[in-house]
């Protein structure tokens, strides 16, 4: 595993951004916050706020929840994910049927993934990355459709789009553009590139 020059936090309870951070060489302790994600999109569209700068916002929040208490030079990643579907955004569903509801709408037609990280060192923040992957979903039966919502079960209502491409939620597609890791919830090439350049991972 690479060794970190100063504390690294991921605020999040994300098993995926923890993974893909793991699985990338680095360690860090996952510090999970309690955000009233859905107060604040409110908040971000009463003000005008496009869903590119929403999910901005809301990694935001979450760095300054998970910042409280860290050190000077500790370093903190936080991101969140918005699905935009021809500008509605659409929120994790709340039950298996909404799931499904979901997934009808989003049939056949081409969705992006607002995907916000950003790096907080101490209190501050001093780096911010947007991405916005393409995924665009086939025209798939409703006896396809059936049958994945009873294998999925409830392990897809922790997720946007009620879908893991990283599980059978790939069969639901058709073409996806851009890359895995800002699907999954992280872009990660362009945050280890400004850890590099922070001299915080070695180069």
């Amino acid at each position: 595993m690479m060794s970190f020059s100063t504390s690294l936090i991921l605020a999040s309870g994300s098993s995926a951004r923890r993974m893909l951070l793991e699985n990338a060489g680095l360690t860090m302790q996952a510090r999970p916050v309690d955000l009233d994600e859905e107060a604040l999109r409110r908040s971000c569209e009463a003000q005008g706020q496009t869903l590119s700068e929403t999910a901005i916002a809301l990694a935001d929040a979450k760095a300054n929840l998970a910042t409280r208490d860290v050190g000077f030079e500790d370093l903190t990643v936080a991101a969140d994910q918005i699905l935009d579907l021809d500008g509605v955004a659409f929120a994790k569903p709340g039950s298996v049927a909404e799931a499904g509801e979901h997934l009808r709408r989003l049939r056949g037609r081409t969705h992006v993934l607002r995907t916000a990280v950003v790096l907080y060192k101490g209190g501050e923040k001093i780096w911010e990355h947007l991405a916005s992957p393409r995924l665009t979903m086939r025209k798939f039966s409703e006896a396809f459709l059936e049958a994945y919502l009873e294998r999925e079960g409830a392990a897809i209502l922790s997720c946007v789009g009620a879908y893991r491409l990283e599980g059978t939620g790939i069969q639901l597609f058709s073409a996806v553009e851009g890359a895995q890791d800002a699907v999954l919830g992280l872009p990660l090439l362009p945050l280890l590139e400004e850890l590099r350049r922070l001299k915080a991972i070695s180069a």
